[in-house]
């Protein structure tokens, strides 16, 4: 299929973009490697609601069933005060219908694992525990170097390894240049034991600055995530962390305190700035880049998982289609992701405003909005301009 004598391609990620790529190559017949630094599959992450595009290309795939099967205790959404008390109340089930029962709430996680348990029997070769060092592109070839010192050759490379891509850091310079920086920081981490009052429902609850939302994962398990306004301070340590959040969350309301000080210290946290990666080009000779790796929306515009997943798709739809003729295979990709993704990113950016209460907000007109726009007669339009078409629909 290409020129080189191996043939084999590799993905330097084993998040979603990276694992959905590495599926749809080896059903092409391609020879994937998959390369994660990590020794296993990502633990940490945040709860998201999952439909529209990404769900458009899970069924392509014939995940929809294994999604389906996942099935968090989550009935309704609620908005709460500072002592709890319920001030929007969502059912679930008015977004189920509206989205044609292809809707569901899901880990990130647990979609990194759906795709996991389909590309290890298609025979997508997996290597945990395994980094890049430096890639040399040759005539018909990546000559690529991994951290122990191995070297091995691949025919493409494809960076899908986040935000933070090594990838993109070799192949087009150091990240600075790319990187947009909204103006808040996430936190998400799972509670293994608990005993609040938080029954079925989604629960968010806001204040000037700051953004609490606990996802119920059983009786007495929960995820919350956490956002929260702060100027960009670069990169944190691992173990400044939890200590930078509860300083932002300082003097909060209702559980927020109370949950950040009941964090397990053995449990991960996920932690990162909402930062969008911004570039003029995702490809470069015999290297792309899908996902956050070039592309990145953040949380603020919640479809992050859906547009890695179409990326990959049309990647792979596009590799396909132009055999050997990878460039034009990367520009056939670039051209139709490019614009979808800087529209979602321009979007966002607006959105990063609104999305968490400031000091001039008035509650009272937030809850007014809110409730208007998840009302029986509007969810459906709120959902399609949230994304509930598939990019992809009459294209692909």
């Amino acid at each position: 299929m290409f020129p080189n004598e191996s043939g084999k391609i590799l993905v330097s990620g084993c998040g979603i973009a990276g694992l959905t790529l590495a599926v749809l190559l080896r059903q092409r017949g391609f020879d994937v490697v998959v390369v994660e630094r990590e020794a296993a599959l990502p633990t940490e992450g945040y709860m998201v609601d999952f439909f529209g595009t990404g769900w458009d290309v899970a069924a392509r795939m014939g995940l929809a069933d294994a999604l389906r099967a996942i099935r968090y205790p989550i009935d309704t959404l609620e908005f709460v005060d500072a002592d709890g008390r319920t001030r929007i109340h969502v059912p679930i089930e008015r977004m189920r219908r509206a989205l044609g029962n292809r809707y569901v709430y899901l880990r990130r996680t647990d979609l990194a694992r759906i795709l996991c348990d389909r590309a290890k029997p298609a025979g997508v070769e997996i290597r945990f525990d395994t980094s890049i060092e430096s890639l040399e592109e040759r005539s018909d070839e990546v000559a690529v170097t991994f951290a122990d010192g191995r070297s091995e050759t691949f025919a493409l490379v494809f960076g899908a390894d986040g935000i933070h891509s090594r990838v993109r850091e070799i192949v087009f310079g150091p990240e600075r240049p790319f990187d947009r920086y909204l103006g808040y920081y996430v936190a998400a981490f799972h509670i293994p034991d608990h005993d609040y009052a938080i029954g079925r429902s989604v629960k968010i609850y806001e204040e000037p600055n700051r953004m609490l939302m606990i996802y119920p994962v059983s009786d007495r398990q929960l995820d919350a995530t956490l956002v929260f306004r702060h100027a960009n301070v670069g990169y944190v340590p691992a173990n400044q962390r939890l200590p930078f959040i509860r300083r932002g969350f300082a003097g909060a309301g209702w559980l927020a305190d109370r949950l950040l000080a009941d964090h397990p210290a053995a449990e991960s946290l996920y932690f990162d700035p909402t930062m969008q990666i911004v570039m003029p080009d995702w490809h470069k000779g015999r290297g792309a880049l899908v996902g956050d790796a070039c592309g990145s929306l953040t949380l603020l515009a919640g479809q992050g998982s859906h547009m890695a997943m179409a990326g990959a798709y049309v990647l792979a739809r596009q590799l396909d289609r132009h055999g050997e003729d990878h460039p034009a295979a990367f520009a056939a990709y670039q051209d139709f992701m490019k614009p979808r993704i800087a529209r979602k990113q321009s979007d966002a950016a607006w959105l990063a405003r609104l999305f968490v209460p400031t000091e001039r907000s008035r509650p009272w007109l937030r809850r007014l909005v809110i409730g208007l726009i998840l009302s029986p007669p509007v969810a459906p339009l709120t959902m399609a301009y949230s994304g509930a078409t598939s990019i992809l629909k009459g294209r692909f």
